[in-house]
């Protein structure tokens, strides 16, 4: 760490000259003051040779399934509520979509004559192929004090959908930047490049595309059903830009 002294550097070296005996040791040169006083920082050794590059790959993240949130009115006996839920689940579950159903918000709407008047959301990542016949099944387990709806449908990748095509594109990116070191050291044969760093930027944008005939079809109650919510999309396009800085030892002549 540099601290500064409050006696001027020629003091300092004459306080050394004038010590009789004393042993004599290499000094570095000190720099020159730089604005405000404060010593100026310079470089040591030779600079790198460095060559900066940017580099984009892209791909799809596609998916096969949906986010499905349902929503549930229940109206029930006072203080039986949390049987009315486990009912509710085993209901889902018994949807026969292979999905498992979580509640993930639920709120108390208020008591009327003794019942509690309840309303939850449940979630599952439902397969393309069930979600045409979702909402019929939720009308069929529609009953007196429980109203079954489909809330909404979000067909958008998974997290693990998109991080198995980042590592795809990551791989790409490798496999270029390989190629480029190895163009270098073959133009420059007195140079030894190296990597010295590599930053990555992940990007996401929903592009609809157009679906099989056959999927379409297994679909198509689905499309309907989320058309009020902004329609599908059931596709990505995830773009990986990387920074990438290759260096090289100058030479010292």
């Amino acid at each position: 760490m540099l601290r500064s002294s409050p006696f001027p550097a020629a003091l300092i070296l004459l306080a050394a000259v004038a010590l009789p005996g004393a042993p004599v040791h290499a000094q570095t040169a000190v720099p020159e003051a730089g604005a405000g006083g404060a010593p100026a920082i310079e470089r040591q050794g030779a600079a790198d040779d460095e060559v900066m590059l940017e580099l984009s790959v892209e791909d799809w993240v596609e998916t096969d399934t949906a986010t499905v949130r349902l929503g549930a009115d229940l109206a029930v006996e006072a203080g039986k509520f949390g049987a009315a839920r486990q009912d509710l689940v085993a209901t889902l579950q018994g949807f026969g979509t292979g999905a498992e159903w979580r509640i993930v918000d639920f709120g108390k709407l208020g008591d009327d004559a003794g019942f509690e008047r309840w309303r939850l959301v449940a979630e599952a990542r439902v397969p393309e192929a069930a979600l045409a016949e979702l909402a019929g099944k939720a009308r069929e387990a529609t009953r007196p004090g429980r109203a079954l709806s489909v809330a909404s449908i979000e067909y958008t990748p998974t997290l693990a959908e998109r991080e198995a095509v980042v590592d795809r594109l990551r791989a790409r990116i490798y496999g270029r930047v390989a190629r480029e070191l190895a163009a270098l050291n073959g133009a420059f044969a007195d140079r030894d490049f190296r990597i010295r760093m590599i930053d990555f930027t992940t990007g996401f944008r929903p592009q609809p595309r157009m679906m099989t005939m056959a999927r379409a079809e297994q679909a198509g109650g689905a499309m309907k059903m989320a058309d009020a919510g902004g329609g599908l999309a059931g596709a990505e396009k995830a773009t990986l830009t990387a920074r990438v800085t290759l260096a090289a030892v100058a030479p010292t002549e």
